[in-house]
């Protein structure tokens, strides 16, 4: 017997009505004000098939329509929602766009205790495996936890639409899970039955090995060349001997194996970054995120041409540059400001792609969005000038009469900070290259060490 020990059980089944172009995604969710819950979902699907995106898409947060309607099919029967998209990422090589979206649902528009939501595709890739009939579901548990004494919140996760292998090699592929309530969070395979939370993507990588604790999937990749589909199960426990998830999450994405002619260690990686995997990064919103991501190819012959990201809505990434001297290596750079509605967690991933198709590994942060702190004085984009003039005279003043008195406050800008005089007067001054503000040691330190100083 299946027991989620709540009074509300939420089923969600993403439905997506005559769709061929379909790439992947996720559904997640976690509670609101108001007796209503935030179902956040994130989409890829074929560029080619109308779903073209850009750097000014993205810059410019236009709505994408996407295909089909998020539904609810169990225990209350309206439309949610359209599956309409903000693109975050892109890729022309690999023809795919990627976005997410979210969709507020108030639980009390409907007396049944169990909710179903709708979404099914079919991908228009033949596979090696399956019959490329898609079908995604999400359940949760809704009611309040006695270990926190608010209702739980699901595990989040990423992954790039298309994984790429090489044939005849072995692979160890670690899906990244956040989960806001400290959970124990595990990772098993989608199943068929009891309830068909996969369709013909129910697990269609054969020979490969899945990790649930760990959440890592290892893979010989002697079967087959071509498309693979994986449909998993993020779920989230109290405890780690607990076999009842709170909520369990569907994650879906495409692996293609490739035959090709270099050795298995001639795949691009990732030299040591800012943005490291595992790593927690916290931000500001209105504040300027900006790091650099560099990535190395796996050979003097080989050259990376693509640095793939999964990211937040309204994260901008600069083209592809050469780095160093060595000749084998290159960057981008990203750059985001959130706004005050993206306050919480978000996973950022990235990968790198050489001329041949080989991919790196996967590297995943946590982006915290605090709280704007009330010292900070926020610049506009440029950094050279305030964005409110008129609160810096009433900030240098409050900061140089207290106790002990502060001649120096933060920015928006991570890089810059504004030295006041007692007159009320304030001044942006630049930190040194390669050099960050540090506010609580009130100087600038070498880029990424705030963290470890004073």
């Amino acid at each position: 017997m299946m027991c989620f020990f709540s009074t509300y059980l939420l089923t969600c089944i993403l439905y997506l009505a005559e769709s061929s172009h379909f790439r992947g995604g996720i559904i997640s969710w976690k509670p609101t004000d108001n007796h209503q819950i935030e179902i956040n979902y994130r989409v890829a699907f074929r560029a080619s098939s109308g779903h073209a995106c850009d750097a000014n898409t993205i810059e410019n947060g236009t709505l994408l329509p996407g295909e089909g309607s998020l539904q609810c099919v169990e225990g209350c029967s309206d439309t949610i929602t359209t599956m309409s998209y903000y693109c975050t990422d892109f890729s022309a090589t690999e023809d795919w766009t990627s976005g997410t979206n979210s969709i507020k649902y108030n639980l009390s528009a409907s007396s049944n205790n169990l909710f179903t939501f709708g979404f099914s595709s079919c991908c228009w890739i033949p596979l090696v495996e399956g019959s490329s009939n898609w079908r995604m579901r999400t359940t949760a548990n809704l009611t309040v936890r006695q270990d926190t004494g608010k209702i739980n919140s699901s595990p989040v996760s990423a992954m790039q639409p298309v994984v790429r292998f090489s044939y005849g090699c072995d692979h160890t592929l670690k899906i990244p899970v956040s989960d806001d309530d400290g959970d124990v969070v595990k990772c098993r395979w989608s199943k068929r039955t009891p309830n068909d939370e996969c369709g013909g993507v129910c697990e269609t990588l054969s020979g490969s090995y899945l990790d649930q604790s760990s959440c890592v999937l290892t893979y010989n990749a002697t079967q087959s060349t071509g498309w693979y589909a994986v449909a998993l199960q993020i779920e989230d426990f109290q405890k780690t001997t607990d076999t009842v998830p709170f909520s369990s999450v569907s994650l879906q994405f495409l692996i293609f194996v490739a035959n090709l002619s270099e050795s298995c260690a001639s795949r691009p990686f990732l030299p040591q970054n800012i943005i490291t995997d595992g790593s927690i990064l916290h931000s500001s919103a209105n504040k300027i995120f900006n790091e650099s991501i560099i990535a190395r190819s796996g050979a003097a012959t080989l050259r990376v041409t693509a640095i793939d990201t999964v990211s937040p809505i309204g994260m901008i990434k600069s083209a592809l540059f050469p780095f160093g001297t060595s000749g084998r290596e290159w960057f981008v750079t990203v750059t985001w400001t959130p706004m005050k509605s993206q306050i919480g967690t978000h996973l950022f991933c990235y990968t790198a792609v050489d001329n041949l198709g080989q991919t790196s590994d996967q590297t995943c942060a946590t982006l915290v969005v605090d709280e704007e702190p009330n010292d900070t004085v926020v610049l506009n984009q440029d950094c050279n000038a305030f964005k409110t003039p008129e609160k810096v005279h009433t900030k240098c003043i409050e900061a140089t009469t207290g106790v002990p008195k502060i001649f120096y406050l933060a920015t928006s800008c991570s890089s810059y900070f504004v030295q006041c005089n007692e007159l009320g007067t304030g001044r942006i001054v630049r930190c040194a290259p390669g050099t960050e503000w540090c506010n609580h040691v009130l100087t600038c330190v070498h880029s990424g060490s705030c963290a470890t100083e004073g």
